[in-house]
């Protein structure tokens, strides 16, 4: 096999462009590809310097190359532009070897066009820039990982939330920020890694994140996972500060806490009034010398429970509280509702039936729950004002603590149902829509869901339904 007319058909066919030059920058062989490329033909190449291609602001790229005598033990590979015969610019990537023919040395230069590999990573460029200034953009903290764990993106409000610079961020593993972050014990058992790790979702509505100087912050984030042809491919995770939000619940929750209380004060200075006319009229039965004090004593220390049970509850409503999150039976804080809210069911006319099943445990503030039930039934007796029923239904379904609170008031048109809890809407001529906006507020942060049926001139129930903790 003449292994001299092989080489040669290789080097005139190859789809690249091939070519042999001196060491002083003639070019002394060439392709038919690298005509392609240049636009000149073979005869117009050969035996011209390099010059003839080569741009004028790269020529320095080669400069040393040709003038000084050169010993190339590897590969060596030069990106520079070409001059097309056209005057188009093109991008081109150059592999030189020494190569040795008989007593003289040549360069073996292989040319391939990448102008069009450089347009497509500019493309790239300016869209990963792009996606980058929108995510910035953005006053919600995101950040992504691939599907190890390692942070491939931070945006800006994550810079500024955390305190943690972007490039300081990418690259790290999500496993070893995530306790700094979270304040996570053990990673282990984190439901945040656990959801990262297992390319799960998860949304959490109240928690905590620290910022790099270790000021904790309340936020609610979420965890999607990223899926493309059913293969994982990463999570992205958004989360946001809800410092000022929770205040402002808050604000609105005691606010309407304080409406409570002024709207029961007429019934709970007429359950107090009761009592306190037997205490009146026994001291003077006492007085007079009536035999058998010992009854009326005993009635007496009965009276001033009553009475003591009555102020307890209304502290224990108005009081700003801290919140704590533990098991409470439901049933025993719907039974302390109606305790309550008797009173004033008897002044207008109105009668609470239950209908309790359990108990039911559910993991709640057991003041913002009083908070909620106290709302709905007070709505449901200002849908009375001719008086009526009002039945309160517990049970259990599907792992989930089902409560009813159903009225026989005048019901709620179905266009107005649709914006029950939204800010300051009411169908109440003096109402400010707040209650049942802090209601459902309530019940979100739990996890639960609240539904409402209503008929017009039927009545009206609302259905709470809260997470049964394991």
């Amino acid at each position: 096999m003449d292994h001299t007319n092989l080489y040669r058909d290789a080097f005139e066919n190859a789809s690249s462009g091939k070519a042999i030059m001196t060491l002083d920058g003639q070019w002394f062989k060439v392709n038919k590809a690298l005509s392609i490329i240049t636009g000149y033909s073979k005869e117009e190449l050969e035996h011209s310097a390099f010059d003839i291609v080569s741009h004028p602001d790269d020529l320095n790229k080669t400069t040393s190359l040709f003038n000084t005598p050169s010993d190339i033990t590897d590969k060596l590979v030069i990106d520079q532009r070409f001059v097309h015969k056209n005057g188009k610019v093109l991008w081109v990537s150059l592999h030189i070897i020494m190569l040795e023919m008989g007593q003289t040395s040549y360069y073996h230069v292989d040319i391939f066009d990448i102008s069009l590999k450089l347009k497509k990573e500019k493309e790239l460029n300016e869209l990963n820039h792009m996606h980058q200034l929108i995510l910035d953009s953005i006053n919600e903290g995101i950040f992504g990982l691939n599907p190890d764990g390692t942070i491939v993106f931070w945006n800006r409000a994550s810079e500024n939330m955390l305190g943690c610079k972007q490039d300081d961020m990418i690259g790290r593993r999500i496993q070893e920020v995530i306790l700094k972050l979270k304040g996570d014990k053990d990673a282990v058992t984190s439901p945040f890694l656990q959801a990262v790790e297992n390319g799960g979702t998860l949304q959490v509505r109240e928690d905590q994140f620290s910022r790099k100087d270790g000021q904790q912050f309340d936020v609610e984030y979420t965890i999607n996972p990223i899926y493309e042809n059913a293969q994982y491919k990463g999570t992205v995770v958004i989360f946001r500060d809800v410092t000022e939000l929770k205040k402002s619940q808050e604000y609105m929750q005691n606010s309407e806490k304080l409406s409570l209380v002024g709207q029961m004060a007429a019934g709970i200075a007429h359950e107090i009034r009761n009592p306190l006319t037997s205490l009146k009229g026994f001291l003077q039965l006492i007085q007079s010398g009536e035999s058998a004090k010992q009854i009326y004593y005993s009635i007496m220390s009965e009276e001033f429970s009553r009475i003591e049970i009555i102020l307890n509850e209304l502290l224990l409503l108005a009081k700003p509280q801290v919140k704590h999150l533990e098991k409470h039976d439901l049933n025993q804080i719907l039974t302390q509702v109606k305790s309550i809210l008797e009173p004033q069911c008897i002044i207008e006319n109105v009668q609470i039936v239950t209908d309790l099943n359990g108990p039911v445990f559910v993991k709640c503030d057991e003041n913002e729950l009083k908070q909620v039930f106290i709302n709905l039934i007070k709505n449901g007796i200002d849908a009375m004002p001719k008086g009526g029923e009002i039945t309160i239904r517990s049970s259990m379904e599907d792992g989930d603590a089902i409560v009813e609170v159903i009225d026989q008031g005048k019901g709620i048109s179905e266009d107005k149902l649709a914006k029950l809890g939204q800010p300051f809407y009411t169908t109440k001529e003096k109402g400010t829509g707040l209650g049942l906006m802090v209601t459902y507020g309530i019940i979100e942060n739990l996890g639960g869901h609240v539904q409402v049926r209503s008929e017009l001139n039927s009545g009206t129930t609302f259905q709470i339904t809260l997470p049964i903790p394991s």
